[in-house]
């Protein structure tokens, strides 16, 4: 009999095996856990030492499902729903920085100009009109300054009061007669001056003014309290220029010369406070005696008051017209046309050349100097309505223009591949739009009949066309009248004149 080899196992050995590995999955079936031993030695059906692997199965596989596995699950959903919600929070923040960015875009109005201000410094001055970016509030801000000509009647303050309720411009056109007792005058309510010959006036005034400094302005004067100070200004100069001045030096001289002095005076006041602002032209619009002796300086002074006064009513329509057509670019403009038209008579073509180009610049608001004055962003009113209508009219000429290019250019290819049926398309579109007329009469006749007609035109229709003729040639005629005459308005006989020596 021969010797069994000792790693053969025996009857005895694989039984001990095969208990021992029913014993291990026994205890894996009540733990969950998948003992399972090498593939290669179970096929061989021989277990030669302990190499096993261990699994362990969740869920399905094990037929358990445990607290851990929902807890999981739940956990995953509020992590979902947080990430969710924290990249909508983030897009919101995006949003809201960029909404508060974009704040900071704002527009300045034609005639305004603007300060950009960063934490309550002032960063940049003078911005012209237009859309700007500056620092959003409150970080930042942008100030609005009106850059035109503003006008502060001043006629309550010197003369007696007037019942009732009347606005300062309205009160400039009321008659003397309708202020206060004719006979005296009460201090608490009546205004008056003191000439230096101790007698009493009365005078009414207005005052035009721009801001010049725009930095100074908005460092130092409160925009409600802008005509309380004009007003106070002029009413100082008006007083020590009155006191120095007798009864008939005010009745008799010119009242230029008397507004001359006061806008020195207010001039000063307001740049002793760093106000920023410039009295361009101050009118005393009426100067008057006592009241209860009128008709006695009337009966001298009339002539002379009627032509002063129709003198101050021309230069206050010429200065609001000047300011409706070119702002406050008018006077630089005058003075600049006045000297081309001398270069022109004088046979200066080079200097004419130059003042004009000079001019351009002015009118388009550029800068330029002329005779040391600064001329930008002067121009405003009319003036930059009609330059901004020829530039539009410029560029829809060209865009017509280009239009009509592309057509021409269209056509000629369809031409070019099929020249018959372009031919008859456009035929066929002209004799359409031409049967369309309100003068055209179409008349339909059966095939293969030969007649003959004699057509007139419809009376109805004709006269109608005639009518539209007529009416169309009226409204021609007006306008054409209209533009000579707004064209003749400004013309006069100027020049230089050269008489031939006889």
């Amino acid at each position: 009999m021969a010797d069994v080899p000792n790693d053969v196992p025996n009857d005895e050995t694989r039984d001990a095996e095969h208990n021992a590995q029913d014993q291990h999955h026994d205890l894996g079936d009540k733990l969950g856990v998948d003992f399972g031993a090498d593939e290669e030695v179970q096929s061989a059906g021989l277990i030669t030492g302990r190499s096993a692997s261990v699994r362990f199965a969740r869920g399905q596989d094990s037929g358990v499902v445990t607290n851990q596995s929902r807890m999981d699950a739940a956990n995953q959903s509020l992590a979902d729903a947080l990430r969710i919600t924290y990249g909508f929070l983030q897009l919101g923040m995006v949003v809201l920085l960029v909404l508060f960015v974009f704040s900071g875009f704002q527009k300045i109005n034609e005639g305004e100009r603007g300060i950009a201000v960063f934490l309550g410094k002032p960063t940049r001055a003078n911005l012209e009109p237009g859309a700007h970016l500056t620092w959003p509030y409150p970080i930042g801000e942008l100030i609005r300054i009106g850059g035109g000509a503003v006008e502060v009647p001043i006629s309550r303050i010197f003369m007696p009061n007037r019942p009732g309720t009347t606005s300062d411009d309205a009160l400039l056109e009321v008659p003397l007669d309708q202020f206060g007792n004719m006979g005296r005058l009460n201090p608490s309510r009546d205004g008056s001056l003191i000439t230096s010959d101790l007698n009493i006036a009365h005078t009414q005034w207005t005052a035009n003014y721009h801001r010049s400094n725009h930095m100074r302005y908005i460092e130092n004067i409160l925009p409600e309290q802008e005509p309380a100070i004009i007003v106070a200004a002029v009413r100082r100069g008006v007083v020590q220029v009155i006191a120095e001045t007798s009864i008939d030096d005010l009745l008799k001289k010119s009242a230029e010369s008397i507004a001359a002095r006061v806008r020195v005076i207010a001039q000063q006041t307001l740049d002793e406070l760093e106000s920023g602002i410039t009295i361009d032209r101050i009118v005393l619009v009426r100067k008057t005696p006592p009241l209860f002796l009128l008709n006695q300086f009337a009966s001298v002074q009339s002539a002379a008051q009627n032509a002063g006064k129709a003198r101050e009513d021309a230069l206050l329509e010429r200065d609001q017209m000047l300011n409706e057509v070119a702002g406050r670019a008018a006077s630089v403009l005058i003075s600049m046309i006045e000297a081309y038209e001398r270069h022109i008579e004088l046979g200066e073509d080079e200097q004419a050349s130059a003042l004009l180009a000079q001019i351009d610049l002015v009118l388009a608001g550029q800068e330029t100097n002329y005779q040391g004055q600064s001329t930008l962003a002067l121009v405003s009113g009319e003036v930059s309505e009609i330059l901004n209508t020829a530039k539009s009219y410029a560029t829809t000429r060209v865009s017509e223009s280009i239009a009509d290019l592309e057509q021409f250019n269209a056509k000629q290819a369809q031409f070019e591949a099929n020249p018959m049926l372009m031919v008859a398309r456009d035929w066929s579109l002209a004799m359409g739009e031409f049967l369309d007329k309100d003068f055209v009469s179409t008349i339909y006749l059966p095939e293969s009949v030969q007649a003959e007609l004699l057509i007139s035109s419809d009376p109805d229709v004709e006269a109608e066309r005639l009518r539209q003729k007529r009416r169309k040639e009226a409204v021609d005629a007006m306008l054409q009248r209209r533009e000579d005459f707004t064209r003749n308005v400004y013309k006069s006989d100027r020049g230089i004149h050269v008489e031939d020596a006889e």
